[in-house]
């Protein structure tokens, strides 16, 4: 079990007076944003105000190079020159901005190297701003790829009040049916589903049973239907059974780690009054996957769809019928695939199945059973995980399965634009693509530095959300890293240092991907060599510099600002060290002191 990342060499300073002179320009920092005024006080930044400092007294320190572990030296608001000793020539010196808060802190109050004397300056990256123009990445970049609806469908479904509830005594009993593989072909039902692109109108169709695993049904409407092989927007019987014995693979595995989804349907205004589905849904417990043109987005003309499936948590509710999404409900376990996807990119749906499960499982789990609700950013970041775990299993089913069907092919993205959002959900084209690979990208590292799935488990079933949850779950699987603070720190640090086998590139042990008596695979990841790890095909796809980037994260100058997202971080080289001893200045006036600043020496 890891409990720390990196062996940080300790920073002694040596408080001196500040009179080392500077032979690189002390112009003011160049920001990828419209720059503001400062004023000492406080800013408001979103929701919350972020305190800006001038500092009256500044210090100057010193401190010696270390030939043994990551040199780390964590520069304080008061500081505004630092002295490294002991170098030699051809070091690189990096400089990490963290924000450890949910508050957005604007470029103008960011820190930023105005000289230095003893080293090669570096303006970073080819480009000023990770920030893009042009048109964005779409979903069909990569099929699957796409954002995902469940949570924003969930997060709107209207309040359960007084007129919607039901008692008990009023519901009518039912005896579910179980259907078995004579029921192939034959069965059929009247489900639910969407009418339109904005998922807002339904209507019933039917739907045939064509297959049946032994924990799912697979049902298919019938205008998505072909025996004479999948295309377009229509599956066959090998596809349809292909999804069921997926699913059935995974279904144990993931129950293990993120607990299981509810067998009860909510009926009254708390989400907590319960019935047993196996009274109450005519499938009983079991899941079932709907495949369907969803949307109603498919056109022949372009051959296409925009999104491959989702869960919506208003299945699990039986109330009175009323004007409101709940008349709808199918009332018991479903989510829903895409027929165009699942005929034209069945791997990705064997991926997604992964994705929309976990969002099953943690309505019930943290939503239903304990009252908590995950923001989206943390619940996404879960089911890209249980992708990520699942991968071995999807791989040993499915030869075809790659990189390129799990969310591994997000990390291009978050290369290039890491910056632009943080630990965040951002809902305007092109951010959530980024809020997607930024959150993907932070959970991959963190089960791979910090214990694997042991850990995932923790925060997946505790009674906490959010950050809260990761933190209050690193404590049980005895990490000393108990604060966002020290995990963004250690985060920055694997991004700058790439060549250093651990964070992403951690081999973890057996043990730490077993668990209930499951295996699992977190296989490393080298974010600096992408081209690699992803399929040829997708990475000469994806060679637009305005989005992806395969090398390793963007960096930026030294004299760079740049807004700082809630929990996000900005990575800086400074530059070469051409002697044994580099002074390096900072700016000091209307700064953040909610932002964390290292520097860091290869």
């Amino acid at each position: 079990m890891k409990k720390s990342v990196w062996a940080v060499t300790a920073a002694i300073f040596l408080l001196t007076a500040c009179d080392t002179a500077i032979s690189s320009d002390d112009s003011s920092g160049s920001s990828g944003t419209t720059e503001t005024s400062y004023s000492s006080g406080s800013s408001s930044t979103g929701s919350q105000s972020v305190e800006i400092t001038d500092s009256d007294e500044t210090s100057c320190e010193s401190v010696s190079y270390s030939q043994s572990g990551a040199n780390v030296f964590e520069i304080s608001a008061s500081t505004s020159q630092l002295t490294i000793t002991g170098l030699s020539s051809g070091k690189t010196i990096y400089m990490t901005n963290t924000n450890p808060t949910a508050t957005t802190i604007s470029s103008a109050y960011t820190r930023y190297v105005s000289s230095a004397s003893g080293i090669s300056l570096s303006t970073g990256d080819s480009t000023s701003s990770s920030t893009s123009s042009g048109s964005a990445p779409s979903s069909h970049d990569h099929p699957g790829r796409s954002h995902c609806l469940s949570l924003s469908l969930n997060s709107a479904l209207p309040e359960i009040t007084e007129s919607l509830a039901r008692s008990v005594s009023a519901l009518e009993t039912v005896t579910p049916a179980e259907y078995s593989q004579s029921d192939i072909g034959s069965a059929t039902r009247e489900i639910y589903v969407d009418q339109d692109s904005d998922i807002s109108t339904f209507a019933q169709e039917t739907a045939t049973l064509r297959a049946a695993g032994e924990f799912c049904y697979v049902w298919v409407v019938s205008d998505n239907w072909t025996d004479s092989g999948a295309s377009g927007e229509k599956i066959d019987s090998s596809i349809a059974s292909s999804i069921a014995s997926n699913f059935d693979a995974m279904y144990k595995k993931i129950r293990a780690v993120f607990g299981s989804e509810s067998d009860r349907l909510s009926a009254n205004t708390s989400i907590s009054s319960t019935v047993s589905m196996e009274n109450y849904s005519e499938t009983g417990t079991m899941v079932n996957i709907v495949v369907y043109d969803i949307g109603k987005d498919y056109s022949k003309g372009t051959n296409s769809g925009s999104i491959v499936g989702y869960f919506y948590a208003k299945d699990y509710f039986v109330l009175a019928s009323a004007s409101s999404i709940y008349r709808y409900s199918n009332k018991g376990k479903y989510f829903y695939v895409d027929a165009y996807f699942a005929a034209n990119y069945t791997s990705t749906v064997y991926s997604t199945l992964a994705h929309e499960f976990q969002h099953m499982i943690d309505f019930g789990v943290k939503t239903m059973d304990q009252g908590i609700e995950s923001s989206t950013a943390h619940n996404e970041m879960k089911s890209m995980l249980c992708e990520d775990i699942m991968y071995g299993t999807l791989e040993a089913i499915d030869s075809e399965f790659s990189e390129e069907d799990s969310p591994v092919s997000r990390l291009p993205l978050f290369n290039r634009h890491y910056a632009d959002v943080g630990l965040e959900y951002k809902t305007s084209s092109p951010e959530v693509y980024y809020s997607y690979a930024n959150n993907y990208a932070f959970g991959a590292w963190l089960l791979r530095a910090y214990g694997g799935i042991t850990l995932l488990h923790e925060f997946a079933t505790n009674d906490a959300a959010d950050e809260t949850s990761i933190i209050k779950a690193l404590g049980t699987t005895g990490s000393e890293t108990d604060t966002m603070e020290e995990l963004l720190k250690a985060y920055s640090m694997n991004c700058v240092l790439g060549e250093d086998e651990s964070g992403f590139k951690t081999e973890l042990s057996a043990s730490d991907l077993t668990f209930e008596g499951y295996e699992y695979t977190l296989n490393p990841i080298d974010i600096w060599n992408l081209a690699d790890m992803l399929p040829e095909s997708y990475a000469e796809c994806k060679d637009s510099a305005d989005y992806y980037k395969f090398d390793g994260p963007y960096l930026y100058g030294y004299k760079t600002q740049t807004e700082l997202r809630p929990y996000g971080m900005a990575l800086h080289v400074i530059g070469t060290a051409e002697d044994e001893s580099v002074t390096i200045q900072f700016n000091t006036s209307g700064i953040s002191t909610a932002q964390r600043v290292y520097v860091v020496v290869e």
